[in-house]
Formats: C-alpha cells, structure tokens, sequence
C-alpha cells in the first residue's frame, strides 16, 4: 500500500531536485505527520511542503514562539494554500529523555494519528557535550531520542497504517567507528572526534530504519533512512575554524534547502519506493551503506541496548517494543 495517493514521475530525481518537485501530484489531505526539528533548514522545509501538499503537521521542536513565529510565516508565504490549522506545536527537547516522554505521552492524549514521522532534527558539534541525561550529545540526541520518541508512537503509527517513518542520517556515517559492542557509545575511551562521533549516530540511525522494518514487516509500516547531501544550513554553526573553511570551499557543491528537503519528501510519499533494497536514500536513489548496517544481529542488539539504556533513565511511557 502506498503512503500517499501519488502518480509516477515523468522524469527520475536526482541531486537538484526540490521537495516541492519530488511531491507534485502527491496528495497527502487527511494524513498527519510529526515532524522534529520543523522551525529551521530542512526540517522546516519538509513540514512547509507536507502542508503544502494538504498534510497536518505536529511541529516537535525546543523554541516554542520561533515555531509559532514559523507558522505565521507558512501562512503569510503560502497564498492561500496553506493554512495555520493545518500546524500544530509542541515542545520537544531531544537531549531530555523525561521530554521526549512528556512529549510522547501529550501527544497520545491528543488522539491525533500519525502516518509519516520524521526524525529530522540534530546537531553537529565539535566538542565533546552531554545531553541531560548523560548521554554524548551526538548519541543522545541524533539517535537515542528519537530511538525512545519512535518506540513510543510505535503502536499508534501501526493503527493508522499505511504509515511511514524517516529517519535522517548522513553520508557521514561511512567515517564511523562504531563496533558491535556498543562498548563505547559516550565516547569515554575512544580518542574524540566530533566527526566521528557524529557519524557514529548517523549510523545508528540507518541501524534503527532497519530493525524497524524487520520487526514492522507486514504490518503495512516502513521505514526509511536517507542522506539529504550537503545543505546549506546552519547544522555545522558551532564547527571550529578549519571546518568552516572547508565548509567554505565546498558551498559552491552545497544543495539549498529546498534541494536538501527532497529525499525527505521523497521517502516519505512516494508510493514508487515500495520495493527491496531501498531503505537507504541519497539524492532521491538507493546509497551504498557500511558494512555493520544490515547486520541483523547486531541491529537487533542496537535496539536492545537502546532499550536499556532509555529505560534505565525513566519508566515507559505508550509503548517500547
């Protein structure tokens, strides 16, 4: 079944295609999305199309007033096409497991659906940090949060099926030291490198997408992870000088946002990825993966670890497979 009611593209997407080229035709009236990190670069970008496309959104973002700031904008840009109901905002703090719970747990009370979730939101930061939890900031926000945020919609995304859930991730991963193990997620023995630390999480990410379709198989739910390409956005503002410069040398090769939002779109909607080998997304195409994804013994592990370690912080709250 497809996620949405779609045609066929006349033409293949590639690199310079726009979110709003990838969805034309797609109609997503009386579909609801979750979007995180919905109030700046491609999140925002995703949230405004799936709008555009007739969709509701529940912006999950930190800045309350920047997103309610954000919806006016929609509206007063949208000419008419878009409607300040069709948005819906609240607080989510991905570096707080206590409020992704609360988040988790408001939003069931809610009684809203849920057809197509998007784990968006993330950082990039040199330095090594700690999320409220004690968790390393790149582990505990990038992956973990939205791991415990997932698993807590879980049974509320199966009944409303066909639904989809896309995860953000990176290119970045192929440059990972991730092991196995899992015996060093906070980056305590390891020799820190933001970099890699970022990829680690990036790849955590690709691992959940595929346990997730493991354990969602048949139950008309699937999930995607993708690669949105270099964006000029502001995700790299706290990098240090060397990576600015390189970021400097390599803008004129960067996608706009409105670019970097199409895989999103695309995994999210089209009804033409309904077919083996396209969990991992690059440019609206299949992208060549690491080695330790698609181990299904260790992703289940990655899960189980999750598990433990997000209910170690709190009890649950909705439903953790």
């Amino acid at each position: 079944m497809s996620a949405a009611t779609t045609k066929q593209p006349d033409r293949p997407f590639g690199r310079k295609s726009t979110a709003e080229e990838v969805s034309e035709g797609i109609d997503l009236a009386g579909r609801h999305a979750i979007v995180t990190g919905a109030t700046a670069g491609i999140g925002l970008e995703t949230a405004r199309v799936i709008a555009l496309r007739g969709g509701t959104v529940t912006m999950a973002c930190r800045d309350l007033a920047k997103a309610e700031a954000v919806r006016q904008r929609f509206v007063r840009e949208g000419e008419g096409r878009v409607k300040g109901d069709q948005f819906a905002i609240e607080h989510l703090d991905l570096a707080s497991l206590a409020s992704v719970r609360a988040f988790a747990k408001a939003f069931l009370l809610a009684d809203r659906p849920i057809h197509l979730m998007i784990n968006n939101a993330g950082l990039m930061i040199p330095d090594r940090r700690l999320t409220l939890d004690g968790f390393e900031a790149h582990f505990g926000t990038n992956y973990l949060g939205h791991f415990l945020l997932t698993t807590l919609l879980l049974d509320r995304i199966r009944a409303r099926a066909p639904a989809r859930i896309v995860n953000v991730a990176s290119d970045a991963m192929h440059f990972a030291s991730l092991t196995p193990a899992f015996d060093d997620l906070n980056w305590e023995q390891r020799k820190w490198s933001g970099w890699r630390s970022y990829g680690d999480s990036k790849l955590m990410n690709l691992m959940f997408t595929n346990e997730l379709n493991r354990r969602l198989a048949g139950s008309g739910v699937e999930s995607f992870a993708l690669h949105p390409g270099i964006v000029t956005t502001d995700l790299a503002r706290d990098q240090g000088l060397v990576m600015k410069l390189v970021g400097s040398l390599i803008l004129p090769f960067s996608k706009n946002v409105a670019q970097g939002a199409a895989t999103t779109l695309f995994a999210a909607t089209r009804a033409d990825l309904a077919e083996p080998g396209t969990n991992y997304l690059s440019h609206c195409a299949p992208a060549r993966t690491p080695k330790l994804a698609g181990d299904a013994a260790v992703e289940k592990a990655l899960w189980e670890r999750s598990l433990e370690l997000t209910s170690r912080i709190s009890g649950p709250t909705g439903s953790s497979q």
